[in-house]
């Protein structure tokens, strides 16, 4: 019986090492940060330190009547993108963008950061930007051709007519191919103006990056994520049996 219960209890260690292991592992599957810290303002700036200055991670206000009025106050014209500033090499992510009319930065801000499964709280904002009836965005890699430091693809079409009483949404998939730290531009451009000007010039906005090395952890997670019928079936399931086996056997 005793040399039965011991590869029984290393099983289960294994077991549930991986499972523990797994829960932690996901990069875009943490809980999103709440934006109540934040507030808006019209003309973002560097933080400083290395961290991409058109992300911006802006002071609360001095009361709470201050603050109040920050989440309520509506803005003609609204830019909101957010993209995770690190990520792991060969894991995807999303990276969402809204523009929208007369509309306040709370509620735009909190749909971007969930349409993106945010793992921090830092947003690309942005009051003074040009709108019009149809725009069009885009999001491109500045690695050259011959040497791409991103996958990324469209979820969905770069032009959108613009309402003016709801914020139109882009999305896109973004998957780092190597190490290091990267550049993304991200395009606004106006295709049809409210006044039908043409030939406006496009908004090119900088994105920067940080791709590291996929962790241990994920490593075993994505394993476990994968292939998680065959290590109940393979560990999970035989322990199982030769438990109600030997149960038998005693009854």
């Amino acid at each position: 019986m005793k040399q039965f219960q011991l590869p029984v209890c290393i099983s289960l260690l294994f077991l549930l090492t991986i499972l523990l292991l797994s829960c932690n592992s996901a990069p875009t599957s943490t809980g999103i940060n709440p934006a109540s810290t934040e507030t808006a303002t019209d003309n973002p700036s560097d933080s400083g330190g290395s961290r991409d200055p058109y992300f911006v991670e802006q002071s609360e206000g001095n009361g709470k009547e201050e603050r109040k009025a920050q989440l309520v106050k509506k803005y003609n014209s609204l830019l909101v993108f957010h993209a995770n500033d690190t990520m792991e090499v060969k894991q995807v992510y999303t990276a969402t963008l809204a523009l929208a009319r007369n509309a306040a930065l709370e509620p735009i801000k909190t749909k971007v950061l969930k349409e993106s499964e945010a793992t921090d709280d830092k947003v690309l904002v942005d009051s003074t930007i040009e709108l019009g009836k149809r725009m069009k965005a885009t999001l491109v890699d500045w690695s050259p051709s011959s040497e791409p430091s991103f996958h990324i693809k469209a979820m969905g079409s770069d032009e959108q007519n613009l309402n003016k009483t709801k914020e139109s949404i882009w999305q896109w998939r973004i998957e780092p191919l190597k190490e290091g730290q990267h550049k993304l531009k991200l395009s606004i451009q106006v295709i049809l103006s409210d006044g039908d000007e043409v030939n406006l010039p496009v908004r090119n906005i900088p994105i920067i990056i940080f791709a590291k090395k996929v962790s241990f952890s994920t490593k075993v997670g994505n394993f476990f994520s994968n292939y998680w019928q065959w290590v109940i079936t393979g560990i999970l399931l035989p322990i199982l049996i030769a438990f109600l086996t030997n149960w038998i056997k005693r009854k």
